[in-house]
């Protein structure tokens, strides 16, 4: 008797599950794998790489060096776009531990076009069998591109994998992650480096709040998915991964067109051209570093830390000249660094004394007057004073 009402159970519940997937397929426009058990479902949608999509193209006419010696990756060896793979997880919780990904969002080149994948979770228990494309596509890959994978994605993948035994060690894999890059470039430019963000900003999209999902919501509308199997519901999480993928590739595209200096069609206003320069200042490229900074000058951007910046390169090559008119300028627009600056080359190397008191004196001024009083830099300051004092009393 309970052997029968165990499979008249298994029965309903295999029937249930196959009206489930055809609901499924006939509302949202995909296929199933071939897996005889527990198949996952799949979309695939190409993208022409000579179109491009709402103004935004999909691949870079090349990766500057820059980039690649920044994220740490090789730089003798030669891509192709057919080497990158683009991914993006929708998962069930906002946090690394203790989730699956029920969605497997893939971006990658093929036959000239930009094709965009998803591997959907119909039920959990296809969770194993949805790592066979994604396996296979790591295989034949080689560059990994993706938006907080680092912190986010590549962890919970690896994480899955070992507990279905499955041995891949993603981190082998050459990785960029845009979300430090863009930190890098945009952080002192935008209120956040999040990914709509970005999108808003910097591609100049912004998403359809109807048709599109918030990313918190995105679990929550998985379980009620699971419980009622309406695929009206799980349709947004489609579209909001599938613009995720869409975008990464822009953003990609965005960044590798616009960093490398001088820029063949003119500035960019989307560039933070002074963290770019401080991108190449970090990988001791100085000289592209100082022609940025200068040229940011010549167009009237007179900015304190611009003039920072560049008077510490002068002051790097020796030339004491051109760093202290740099941080006499910057010392002048209220930045502390200059007027210290400005005080040791005054102090040292022109031995003029009583202008370099002048600026410590305006330097201590200003110390005082913040909200929060760095107490060691003013006493600092105040050392300075004193010995210019005796300095200059000797001179007398």
């Amino acid at each position: 008797m309970a052997q029968d009402m165990n499979e008249d159970r298994d029965l309903y519940s295999s029937e249930l599950k196959e009206l489930l997937r055809e609901t499924l397929k006939h509302s949202i426009e995909g296929e199933f794998s071939t897996h005889s058990e527990d198949p996952y479902f799949y979309t695939k949608k190409g993208y022409p790489l000579q179109t491009e999509i709402d103004g935004l193209p999909l691949y870079p006419e090349f990766i500057p060096e820059v980039l690649l010696t920044w994220a740490n990756l090789d730089t003798t060896i030669k891509r192709h776009k057919e080497d990158i793979l683009v991914l993006d997880l929708e998962t069930t919780g906002l946090r690394s531990n203790g989730i699956f990904a029920f969605m497997i969002g893939l971006g990658y080149y093929e036959n000239e076009q930009y094709i965009v994948e998803q591997i959907f979770l119909p039920d959990p228990e296809a969770e194993l069998n949805s790592f066979d494309r994604l396996i296979e596509l790591i295989k034949e890959k080689s560059l990994l591109i993706t938006f907080n994978g680092k912190t986010f994605d590549v962890p919970v993948l690896e994480s899955r994998l070992l507990y279905h035994q499955i041995w891949l060690n993603l981190r082998e894999m050459e990785h960029l992650d845009l979300l430090h890059i863009a930190r890098r470039l945009w952080k002192n430019k935008l209120p956040s480096c999040a990914l709509e963000t970005l999108e808003f900003y910097i591609l100049g999209q912004i998403r359809d709040k109807e048709l599109d999902i918030a990313g918190g919501e995105i679990p929550q509308t998985y379980f009620n998915y699971l419980i009622n199997g309406d695929p009206e519901l799980i349709r947004r999480v489609f579209l909001h991964n599938h613009t995720d993928i869409l975008h990464t590739a822009a953003l990609f595209t965005l960044i590798c067109n616009s960093i490398s200096y001088p820029p063949e069609k003119g500035m960019d206003i989307r560039i933070d051209y002074h963290s770019l320069a401080m991108l190449y200042q970090s990988q001791n490229r100085i000289d592209i570093a100082k022609n940025i900074l200068l040229d940011l000058l010549s167009l009237g951007f007179i900015d304190k830390d611009i003039l920072r910046e560049l008077g510490f390169i002068y002051k790097k090559e020796k030339d004491y000249d051109s760093a202290y008119d740099c941080f006499e300028i910057a010392a002048s627009l209220n930045c502390p660094i200059a007027m210290q600056e400005s005080c040791i080359i005054l102090e040292y190397k022109y031995k003029r004394y009583a202008k370099a008191l002048e600026i410590a004196e305006k330097l201590k001024a200003y110390l005082l007057s913040r909200p929060i009083v760095n107490l060691n830099k003013v006493t600092n300051t105040e050392k300075r004073i004193e010995r210019l004092k005796l300095k200059l009393n000797k001179i007398k």
